[in-house]
């Protein structure tokens, strides 16, 4: 029986980004030119953009906030596309 517990623990330790909080690093480019015009950092709760950040901290306060909110774990997504559980 404590085997299944620590099986089902070790199952939700990726990410679900049909449900979860997710932040992701956006590259931003001018549509004209080409030319990079910075990041922005947007947070989504399964399909939903909750919104769209200047910086990292900014995105990921929030993402815990509504993580703890709506019961569900964050994750950060890097630009290598590697998560991080917030």
């Amino acid at each position: 029986m404590l085997l299944l517990a620590a099986v089902a623990v070790l199952a939700r330790m990726t990410p679900d980004p049909r449900r979860d909080v997710m932040v992701y690093q956006v590259a931003m480019v001018d549509a004209l030119s080409g030319v990079s015009i910075g990041d922005r950092w947007t947070v989504w709760v399964g399909p939903e953009s909750e919104g769209s950040f200047d910086s990292e901290a900014e995105a990921v306060t929030f993402a815990t906030q509504l993580a703890a909110d709506h019961g569900r774990p964050a994750w950060l997504v890097r630009d290598d596309g590697g998560t991080v559980a917030l």
